[in-house]
């Protein structure tokens, strides 16, 4: 691999996206405004409730179904996610293109950096211990909910919740899938987004989160989270300070070697 090569992006001070960020931004706002305003909360609601029907009724009678998503559902399986958003930044990095190898790595490490501050200053502080954001599963709400934990005693799951808002899976699965989209473009990321369906759908199936948790809260974290990282020049700006060092090292070792 060439450590030596920079891009005219890498050349140049990092730029301001503002027309893409106002936008994003305002995307954002109006979806929330569609959950808080009195006239459109109602269908968020009815979306709510028909989507927990329809996912938790996989699990009411099918042991093939209730074994899968209790599976899934377990804490373990989060090593596994893990393990494929590894493949996912190795297959990146090691990918050929204009960009160092060092510059690389300082994305993943920034991306990595990203998914804890989410989840522990956003997630956790502001929205839980802050703002005391709380709301009661689905399973916690409807007697009719279907209870995982009764149909599958040999495993421990998680099916219900006091502070379902926002969900921290779908937090790290949705800016993962921003990211790769972001960093390796539309096939990569259309393969992140089918596999972002997978991560998050145990916590709805077994009724641990309602729609609105991931689409009001997950979601609009991550995309504003990823829209100030990345229409901003702080992604490069602090990406460029990791890097710069080790690309610097590299050219000089480079430049040593071709004088001899």
């Amino acid at each position: 691999m060439d450590y030596t090569r920079t891009t005219m992006k890498e050349q140049v001070a990092p730029k301001w996206h503002t027309k893409k960020l106002l936008l994003t931004l305002m995307g954002l706002g109006i979806l929330i405004l569609s959950w808080l305003f009195y006239f459109t909360h109602p269908f968020w609601e009815a979306a709510d409730i028909a989507f927990f029907n329809f996912v938790n009724g996989f699990i009411k009678e099918n042991p093939f179904w209730q074994n899968f998503w209790a599976i899934s559902n377990h804490n373990l399986t989060d090593w596994f996610h893990d393990i494929v958003m590894l493949f996912f930044f190795v297959a990146y990095i090691a990918k050929r293109s204009d960009k160092t190898v060092a510059k690389k790595i300082a994305e993943v490490v920034f991306f990595g950096a990203l998914v804890a501050f989410t989840v522990l200053f956003i997630n956790r502080f502001l929205c839980l211990d802050f703002f005391e954001i709380k709301r009661k599963s689905p399973t916690m709400v409807y007697e009719f909910a279907t209870r995982l934990s009764h149909h599958v005693t040999w495993l421990k799951i998680k099916d219900n919740s006091v502070v379902t808002f926002p969900g921290d899976h779908g937090t790290v699965a949705l800016l993962f899938t921003l990211f790769v989209f972001h960093l390796m473009g539309k096939r990569a990321g259309v393969l992140a987004l089918f596999y972002n369906f997978y991560w998050q759908l145990p916590r709805l199936v077994t009724g641990c989160h309602w729609l609105t948790d991931i689409v009001m809260g997950s979601f609009v974290i991550a995309a504003f989270m990823t829209s100030i990282s990345i229409y901003t020049p702080l992604k490069e700006t602090i990406t460029d300070l990791i890097s710069r060092p080790f690309d610097k090292k590299r050219k000089d070792k480079s430049l040593d070697l071709t004088s001899s």
